[in-house]
């Protein structure tokens, strides 16, 4: 998904202010194509996932997980960040299972995307998981998480009423409306 065409500008330097537990952030002076520079700051994170759990081709497996970050809990797909060396199938694999429960027969990707290009090189893929069985595995001690079964009507009106507010889970229904119609005109 990436074009890594950058048009001419010039990476100058680089200098990591902070290295975290799951991401670092950087500052990156360059200089553009018309001779100004430039300085951004930049996230620099490992990519992660985001599973679409189907029951069945209207029924959904979602969570409420609070984020420390909004001080609030909130409704998602279940999601999770690569761990070192993990593709994005085998992390969507591992993640499905210790957030929800379930472990799927059938994967099938429905995308790649960028949260927030403006600042961080996030990349999310995007997985549909069906044929659902439950799996028993233990959830991450940093997780508080609590999963509901729902119908994609529920999910559309939870999203026009600004009840889901997850930006990949809004992306994420858009792609499975956009792969169901496409599926439905076969």
């Amino acid at each position: 998904m990436s074009s890594k065409g950058n048009s001419n500008f010039k990476t100058l330097s680089r200098k990591v202010i902070f290295k975290g537990k799951i991401f670092t952030l950087e500052t990156v002076c360059k200089k553009a194509p018309n001779g100004k520079f430039l300085k951004h700051d930049i996230v620099r994170h490992p990519g992660a996932v985001v599973v679409i759990p189907v029951l069945s081709k209207d029924r959904f497996v979602m969570i409420r997980q609070y984020r420390s970050a909004l001080d609030s809990v909130i409704w998602e797909f279940p999601a999770g960040t690569l761990e070192k060396g993990e593709s994005p199938l085998a992390c969507a694999k591992r993640e499905i299972i210790e957030e929800i429960g379930f472990e799927a027969r059938k994967w099938k990707k429905l995308g790649v995307f960028y949260p927030a290009p403006g600042f961080s090189t996030e990349c999310l893929s995007l997985y549909l998981a069906h044929d659902l069985r439950p799996k028993r595995s233990a959830k991450d001690s940093d997780e508080f998480i609590t999963r509901k079964i729902l119908r994609l009507t529920q999910l559309q009106t939870m999203v026009s009423r600004g009840i889901i507010i997850d930006a990949k889970t809004l992306v994420g229904l858009l792609y499975y409306q956009m792969w169901n119609k496409k599926q439905a005109s076969f």
